[in-house]
């Protein structure tokens, strides 16, 4: 899908190391200061690249016809996870990933597990895009990295709220916020 020179597209196996640098970007960008340094200096891109070489099924040690619940399959997996990349000109630039509610007790079914996008193309309507076309407007919740004001105000004119939910069990010393749409 194509809009404002956008393409939104499931992830396919030759993206696996433009995300894993997308992804360590990303996060280089939104949690300086709000990380532990020693777990902020850890933030590789081959880190990253291994985990999504895991979910598109590209590392070596995976078996040929593995079916894993965790493994993507044109942007979807067994256990629900649905995932789409924002590419642009300049290559890939955002993600989304959604899915089944990961904790104990949801306030919803659904959840926002990442939305990500490097922070040029902030205020270009990608991460909107990516939210539009992947979750739309039904009940979800998320977790946000406290401090990340920029990501908050984001969802909040999303209709999420904040609903006093927080996790401070994070080995990398980010404290999250949950925030809620019903």
């Amino acid at each position: 899908m194509e809009d404002s020179g956008y393409t939104l597209r499931p992830p396919a196996g030759d993206d696996v190391e433009a995300l894993g640098a997308l992804h360590c970007r990303v996060w280089r960008e939104a949690y300086a200061g709000l990380m532990d340094e020693a777990a902020f200096a850890e933030l590789t891109p081959e880190r990253f690249t291994r985990g999504w070489a895991r979910r598109l099924g590209t590392e070596e040690s995976t078996p040929v016809g593995r079916q894993s619940e965790h493994l993507l399959v044109d942007g979807h997996s067994a256990r629900g996870e649905r995932v789409a990349i924002a590419q642009h000109d300049d290559g890939l630039v955002g993600f989304i990933s959604v899915g089944p509610a990961r904790d104990d007790d949801p306030p919803t079914d659904t959840q926002l597990w990442a939305i990500n996008v490097v922070a040029e193309h902030y205020g270009t309507g990608v991460a909107q895009l990516l939210l539009d076309r992947v979750l739309g407007d039904g009940p979800a919740y998320l977790w946000v990295a406290e401090g990340n004001d920029r990501a908050i105000r984001f969802y909040e004119r999303n209709h999420f709220r904040l609903d006093g939910g927080r996790a401070t069990d994070r080995q990398d010393g980010l404290v999250e916020l949950r925030m809620v749409r019903r």
